[in-house]
């Protein structure tokens, strides 16, 4: 299980270094329990991309998607700027790590 799970964050540290040098994304956060540091062995990784307003945020989502490849188990929420000052979204970056 260990070993499964140092393959996890290798391909996720590979997966947010091509992101954060793809011009997809203007920032790019690691939220929820592998931000707070209280996860567990078979937690996925949970990503808030943010993008300008006038940027689709469906096509981004599914570019970051083709990006990732079938190597890291992650779900990805992809946040037009305007929409970060929204309580539920505010709540959600609350113990954010900027990954760029």
């Amino acid at each position: 299980m260990a070993r499964r799970v140092e393959g996890y964050v290798k391909a996720f540290e590979e997966f947010t270094k091509e992101l954060c040098s793809s011009n997809l994304a203007e920032e790019v956060y690691l939220v929820e329990s592998r931000a707070r540091g209280d996860w567990a062995s078979s937690s996925d990784f949970d990503v808030v991309v943010v993008v300008e307003d006038d940027v689709d945020p469906i096509d981004v989502a599914t570019r970051v998607r083709l990006l990732k490849g079938k190597s890291v188990p992650l779900d990805v929420v992809v946040l037009r700027r305007g929409e970060l000052g929204d309580p539920l979204y505010a709540e959600m970056l609350r113990y954010a790590r900027r990954i760029c």
